[in-house]
């Protein structure tokens, strides 16, 4: 992953200029529309056997997915103060020690369990196949 939100932003609106909402996979780097219509399960059932880390653009936050359930993470990209605001703005940066918990949970292979746990707390919750 590019060091800045920005750059990233500018590379992968010029891959996908028509996408709504632009998903990165974080195991393979493929570049998906996830405006909606499943794209980013079907791509972790090939990818990953159904488990899937993927970080949602325009939204600016983390995905994680395990069959057809899926719940939001952290984003790995924060600001000056180790936030990711709302409202951008402000500079957003790579953060490693956030980028390594993401892969942590692929390669410890904990993608399921933080999927169960995170829609356990979570008010939001993701529609099946939605993304």
């Amino acid at each position: 992953l590019p060091t800045s939100y920005t750059d990233l932003y500018a590379e992968l609106g010029a891959l996908c200029p028509d996408s709504e909402q632009t998903a990165l996979c974080l195991v393979c780097g493929e570049v998906l529309n996830a405006g909606g219509k499943g794209e980013c399960t079907n791509h972790a059932f090939e990818c990953g056997a159904g488990a899937g880390i993927f970080f949602l653009l325009q939204e600016c936050i983390g995905l994680i997915m395990h069959g057809t359930k899926a719940a939001y993470v952290h984003s790995p990209y924060v600001d000056s103060h180790g936030e990711t605001p709302q409202y951008r703005g402000r500079p957003l940066n790579l953060d490693l020690d956030r980028y390594d918990i993401l892969q942590e949970l692929w390669s410890g292979h904990l993608v399921r369990q933080k999927v169960i746990a995170e829609r356990g707390s979570s008010r939001q919750v993701i529609i099946a196949n939605f993304y």
